[in-house]
């Protein structure tokens, strides 16, 4: 794969698994996060920078830096996402359902809209979103975290549909419970409750998750747009 990819979420987790995978399959990538964070070292990207995926004028700031870093791009991977609180939906305060949907879900929408303008004019682009399968069954106690999630989804379809005679694909892939520092901050007992709803028993990889992420943005994988990859250890029921 000789292409250009851009990945945001990028200084842990799943996002650096996924640079790190695409970078040895000869793919020059872009690893964008919030300016807090920090990166690893030896960290194979050929450019990182900052990004508030909550603001849409920083996203297309953030998105010219790397594509002149990097002489364009032709894959966007959106990594960017934030739990917020397990707990009672009753207990939950409104102002954290929409700091999670602004992060989540409208978050993706402002990289989607980024991402567009910049590759349909290519006639040629992927771009690939990390939902949740909670975004499709839903979690107890993760209302915001679903709703948003399912968002996410509700966008990958919609606008995979809307440009899916571009050459540009969108698509999503929901994982059920990803052994990431998100899934760390949990407690103990929720960990326990995640892992009793996997058929297979154990957490995902981000090893597992970037493997997917690479073939999805390849160019084999051509006539799959606005579709949601399951990666759930069997727990996904449709």
């Amino acid at each position: 794969m000789e292409h250009r990819a851009l990945i945001i979420g990028a200084s842990s987790g799943m996002g650096a698994a996924v640079v790190r995978n695409l970078a040895a399959a000869g793919v020059h990538t872009a690893a964008l996060d919030l300016p807090s964070a920090s990166w690893p070292k030896d960290f194979p990207a050929d450019y990182h920078g900052g990004i508030d995926v909550t603001d849409p004028e920083n996203v297309h700031d953030a998105f010219d830096q790397a594509v002149q870093a990097l002489g364009g791009i032709e894959i966007v991977v959106n990594c960017a996402g934030i739990l917020g609180p397990v707990q009672p939906t009753h207990d939950s305060a409104q102002d954290s359902f929409e700091r999670i949907v602004r992060v989540n879900l409208g978050g993706a929408y402002a990289v989607t809209r980024e991402a567009l303008t910049r590759l349909v004019p290519l006639g040629y682009g992927r771009i690939i979103h990390i939902a949740s399968i909670a975004g499709k069954e839903g979690n107890p106690q993760m209302a915001s975290y679903s709703a948003s999630k399912a968002g996410v989804i509700g966008l990958v379809k919609a606008t995979g549909r809307e440009y899916a005679e571009s050459g540009v694909t969108v698509n999503a892939i929901a994982p059920a419970s990803i052994d990431t520092p998100l899934l760390k901050g949990m407690s103990a007992e929720r960990r326990v409750v995640q892992q009793s709803l996997i058929p297979m028993g154990r957490f995902g990889t981000v090893e597992e998750l970037a493997a997917l992420v690479r073939y999805i943005a390849s160019p084999e994988a051509s006539f799959t747009t606005g579709f949601v990859y399951d990666m759930s250890g069997g727990r996904a029921v449709y």
